[in-house]
């Protein structure tokens, strides 16, 4: 199959129609239009152009075909989508000399439409089928599986595609034809369409506007990344509880690797130099004792006082204090634990803010099947914090062992955008409109890889986690089947080590990041936070460029 590149495909698409022009030459737009403005910005941004230089066809239905080509023309603006060329049609009514072929074909290989007989190009399409295909474009098509059984609907006129339009509705595509109404099977005007696509893209094209990093072990090799971020947490303290004292270990007596290390001087001085700001990463966990810790009071009150002290002391090599305030990172907490630490970050965050610091906090991701770490009480976090981390990573199991002999694995993604997406509605929603800004998508670059066999059956419930160096090796083996999970949105490949054992990895690619960032800004958050400096992908064929621009 051809490939276009998003240069070219863009110029076909823009040979292929009207050429954009002002909507103030359109004499079709009624006076008075309250899609005026967004009919004009479509024009401006090169979305959709008119008939002529002077007709929009502002209230003619808009076709499967022409709403295919807007789609598309949006997808190589945002996600630099590459267009498709196949030699023979898909479609027996969109042969290759049609006018939206590479259209509609484009359409078809990144799963916005389902292969069938016939495209129906020039049909007008329904409000219904305008959801599904903007929803499936943007990557959420597993979402809207999640939301099917979820969501419950102001629209009382839905029951087809019920997930599809509850997408919609939630990222603002449309808000219905009334406060009970979608009218799924109507079709809508080329107006319209102009607005609700421009609602999209517009989110879409938003910049990333806080970029966050963690700065641990082995992360010195890109400490450069850093001058792209607003804000790094360094991983060099951890937090224990033996049942009377609170202990923060900053070195690395004890086999502590959450230490400061020699020439910390370095780092500092580099950030100091670039004016990003540097926090300090407590981390503490359950076989530290976080969830004892949190249900005693005198824990608490130690622990806020380890931290401070730790924000305040002069560090001799610097001769100052290196923090602009600290990052928490307790995990393993359950519900028995939430009402303990809000109390806990409740009297830290009275503390560091009287220091003139900041504090960020660390949150496991809610789940749609209830289940994981759900300890942490987003609404009052989102009050206390400056930041709220959300690690949105590690959805799968870390033990498959009652599914050896099974393909299991293959539904195990560290980080599907269905549940990503779900997270992040659930979080966006408890931390309220105030509050949202203050959430930072959180990625992990740990790749996570099982052993199969010849027949592609589980040999070990016992995962390796692959550094990103030995994956990169991987990938570019001559024998190695790489693969796109379009449910999940995740790249994932199969390869062969030198003894003969074969392994099924999954990890994340530009493309996958850059759907799961767009779910985010079609929210309303425009923050990440990367997880850590040192393994961030960065190759020519492997990066995260869609997070660091």
């Amino acid at each position: 199959m051809k490939k276009l590149c998003a240069a070219l495909l863009a110029a076909v698409l823009t040979a292929a129609a009207a050429l954009p022009v002002s909507a103030a030459s359109f004499r079709d737009i009624p006076v008075g239009s309250a899609l005026a403005a967004e009919v004009q910005k479509a024009a401006d941004y090169g979305l959709m152009g008119g008939y002529s230089s002077s007709n929009f066809g502002y209230s003619d239905p808009i076709t499967r075909g022409q709403f295919a080509a807007v789609l598309v023309r949006m997808m190589v603006k945002t996600m630099n989508w590459d267009g498709e060329l196949p030699l023979q049609p898909t479609f027996s009514d969109v042969p290759a000399s049609h006018t939206w072929y590479s259209v509609v074909e484009t359409a078809l290989a990144h799963d916005v439409v389902d292969q069938s007989e016939k495209f129906r190009p020039d049909v007008p399409i329904t409000r219904a089928e305008m959801s599904e295909m903007l929803v499936r474009a943007v990557g959420l098509k597993g979402a809207a599986a999640i939301q099917e059984k979820s969501t419950a609907l102001p629209f009382t006129d839905v029951e087809a595609g019920k997930g599809y339009v509850a997408v919609a509705y939630q990222i603002g595509m449309t808000s219905g034809t009334s406060e009970t109404t979608f009218a799924p099977n109507a079709t809508a005007t080329r107006g319209q369409a102009a607005a609700m696509l421009v609602r999209i893209y517009e989110k879409l094209s938003r910049a990333t506007e806080f970029v966050h990093g963690f700065y641990a072990i082995s992360s010195r090799s890109q400490l450069s990344l850093t001058d792209g971020m607003e804000a790094v947490s360094a991983g060099w303290s951890r937090m224990t509880w033996d049942g009377t004292t609170a202990l923060l270990s900053t070195t690395s007596a004890g086999g502590n690797e959450y230490a400061v290390p020699s020439g910390y001087q370095d780092v500092t001085g580099y950030l100091d130099a670039g004016g990003t700001p540097l926090n300090l990463s407590v981390y503490m966990d359950v076989s530290g004792g976080v969830r004892e810790l949190l249900a005693s009071e005198a824990g608490r009150v130690a622990a806020v006082e380890q931290i401070v002290n730790e924000l305040t002391v002069s560090y001799n090599a610097v001769g100052k204090n290196p923090y602009s305030g600290v990052t928490i990172d307790f995990e393993g907490l359950r519900t028995a634990q939430k009402s303990n630490f809000t109390t806990f970050l409740t009297m830290l965050s009275s503390k560091v803010h009287s220091l003139g610091k900041s504090l960020y906090v660390c949150v496991s991701p809610i789940l749609t099947t209830g289940s994981y770490y759900d300890g942490y009480d987003y609404s009052a976090i989102g009050a206390l914090a400056d930041r709220v981390i959300l690690m949105s990573y590690d959805y799968n199991s870390a033990d498959m062992s009652s599914f050896v002999g099974t393909e299991y694995y293959k539904t195990a993604a560290q980080a599907p955008a269905d549940q990503v997406y779900a997270s992040l509605l659930a979080a966006a929603a408890q931390m309220g409109v105030d509050n949202q800004p203050k959430l930072l998508l959180g990625f992990s670059s740990k790749p996570m890889a099982w052993k199969i066999g010849a027949d592609g059956k589980l040999l070990s419930g016992t995962p390796v986690y692959p550094s990103n160096e030995t994956l990169y090796q991987r990938l570019r083996q001559s024998n190695t089947e790489k693969g796109w999970s379009d449910t999940y949105q995740q790249p994932y490949a199969i390869y062969t080590t030198e003894d003969g054992s074969r392994y099924f990895v999954w990890y994340d690619d530009n493309d996958s990041v850059h759907v799961k960032l767009g779910a985010a800004k079609l929210l309303g958050m425009t923050g990440v936070s990367l997880w850590r400096l040192g393994t961030i992908p960065s190759k020519t064929d492997w990066n995260w460029n869609s997070l660091l621009a």
